[in-house]
């Protein structure tokens, strides 16, 4: 069986697509092959900043201009939320 890992929620129409092609649906985060554990794909909202593990956070700091990203990994959560989502 072929397995494709997307990130989740996955729409319908996806998991009609992928099914039709013999795919095993399964999410993202328990793909062997993601790099350090880290989110390739940019978080989308808070919420989705909030799931973050340390590592992810730190990468998405840095990609936005933070040299040394330091403290807890809830502040840098908010630090990076600030940055990205600034009137949310």
């Amino acid at each position: 069986m072929k397995i494709a890992y997307e990130k989740h929620p996955v729409s319908k129409e996806r998991k009609v697509e992928l099914r039709g092609q013999g795919f095993k649906i399964i999410d993202a985060r328990f793909d062997p092959d993601r790099k350090d554990g880290v989110a390739e794909q940019e978080p989308q909202s808070r919420e989705e900043i909030a799931k973050l593990p340390k590592p992810a956070v730190v990468k998405w700091l840095k990609a936005r201009g933070v040299e040394k990203p330091e403290g807890s990994v809830a502040e840098l959560r908010d630090q990076l939320a600030e940055l990205m989502f600034p009137n949310a």
